[in-house]
């Protein structure tokens, strides 16, 4: 039983999964709804005239929401052991990077806060017990 139980705990496919989904979520919901706020980060109000333009040309998006192309382009991917959070719209470096800039502001959307880390931590946990009782039981 506790070879089997070794075993479970070298293969977290499910739990990492779990939380590729929990990022995605996380990322593209939370964080563009708070406008950087959840993680720390508040987004810079847009420019007073791209304000303007954007309100002519998309009335009532918010920061960083055009058509919403980089908020639902969070992906992740898993491995037994490990997730990668990636976001594939092409412009999303230019707002995540902390090179120095002059046009566009840094708008950060992706960063491990304290409490999305506890939230991953719950996920392996509870995906670790649930294992541990299956084999004891």
């Amino acid at each position: 039983m506790l070879d089997q139980i070794g075993a479970d705990v070298k293969d977290l496919r499910g739990a990492m999964q779990d939380v590729g989904e929990s990022a995605k979520l996380f990322f593209g919901g939370q964080v563009f709804a708070s406008r950087g706020g959840v993680i720390g980060e508040p987004w810079q109000r847009l420019s007073p005239d791209y304000a303007a333009w954007k309100a002519k040309k998309y009335p009532g998006r918010p920061v960083l929401i055009r058509r919403g192309l980089m908020q639902r382009s969070f992906h992740y991917r898993s491995t037994p052991m490990s997730v990668t959070i990636s976001n594939s719209a092409p412009y999303f470096k230019y707002h995540q990077s902390d090179e120095e800039r002059s046009v566009i502001p840094r708008r950060v959307m992706l960063k491990m806060t304290s409490q999305f880390h506890d939230d991953v931590v719950g996920i392996i946990a509870n995906s670790l017990i649930r294992r541990i009782k299956s084999r004891i039981v």
